[in-house]
Protein backbone atom coordinates (compact mmCIF):
# COMPACT_ATOMS: atom_id res chain seq x y z
CA UNK A 1 0.00 0.00 0.00
CA UNK A 2 1.40 3.82 -0.90
CA UNK A 3 -0.30 6.74 0.20
CA UNK A 4 1.06 10.54 -0.02
CA UNK A 5 2.38 11.86 2.94
CA UNK A 6 0.08 14.44 3.42
CA UNK A 7 -3.44 14.84 5.30
CA UNK A 8 -5.44 12.87 3.89
CA UNK A 9 -2.77 10.19 3.53
CA UNK A 10 -1.94 10.40 7.31
CA UNK A 11 -5.72 10.27 8.15
CA UNK A 12 -6.08 7.23 5.45
CA UNK A 13 -2.90 5.71 7.77
CA UNK A 14 -4.43 6.59 11.03
CA UNK A 15 -8.18 5.26 10.16
CA UNK A 16 -6.56 1.53 9.20
CA UNK A 17 -4.60 1.32 12.34
CA UNK A 18 -7.36 2.54 14.26
CA UNK A 19 -9.16 -0.42 12.84
CA UNK A 20 -6.43 -2.91 13.41
CA UNK A 21 -6.00 -3.25 9.99
CA UNK A 22 -2.18 -1.96 9.63
CA UNK A 23 0.97 -3.60 11.72
CA UNK A 24 4.40 -2.80 11.66
CA UNK A 25 6.89 -5.27 11.83
CA UNK A 26 9.75 -4.78 14.16
CA UNK A 27 12.66 -6.11 13.66
CA UNK A 28 14.92 -5.12 16.80
CA UNK A 29 14.45 -2.49 19.66
CA UNK A 30 17.26 -0.87 21.17
CA UNK A 31 17.49 1.29 23.97
CA UNK A 32 18.04 5.06 22.65
CA UNK A 33 22.03 4.72 23.93
CA UNK A 34 22.56 2.51 21.16
CA UNK A 35 21.89 4.53 18.40
CA UNK A 36 25.03 4.10 16.53
CA UNK A 37 24.20 0.20 16.44
CA UNK A 38 20.76 0.83 14.88
CA UNK A 39 21.92 3.34 12.20
CA UNK A 40 24.68 0.32 11.41
CA UNK A 41 21.75 -2.70 11.16
CA UNK A 42 19.80 -0.23 9.06
CA UNK A 43 23.24 0.32 6.75
CA UNK A 44 23.43 -3.73 6.46
CA UNK A 45 19.60 -3.43 4.38
CA UNK A 46 19.24 -7.01 5.76
CA UNK A 47 16.59 -6.39 8.98
CA UNK A 48 13.50 -7.82 7.77
CA UNK A 49 11.43 -4.90 10.14
CA UNK A 50 11.94 -1.78 11.52
CA UNK A 51 14.32 -0.77 14.11
CA UNK A 52 12.76 0.67 16.95
CA UNK A 53 14.56 3.15 19.16
CA UNK A 54 13.25 3.24 22.88
CA UNK A 55 13.23 5.86 25.11
CA UNK A 56 12.36 5.43 28.97
CA UNK A 57 13.35 7.55 31.95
Amino acid sequence: MAVEADQAGMREIAALAGQGLLRAEIDTTLPLEHAAKAHELSDTRRTTGKIVLSVVD
